[in-house]
């Protein structure tokens, strides 16, 4: 994925906000398709 050990734990801790680059990243490299919406609620 090309991100240290360290980015992603803070990613999956909630820490720091993932960038959309970021996340695009992660789908690619977990074979997912990442989809954002907004929805009313």
């Amino acid at each position: 994925m090309g991100t240290t050990q360290s980015a992603v734990a803070r990613m999956e801790s909630g820490r720091v906000p993932s960038s959309m680059r970021t996340l695009a990243k992660v789908a690619r490299a977990t074979g997912t398709h990442l989809r954002i919406s907004f929805e009313q609620g």
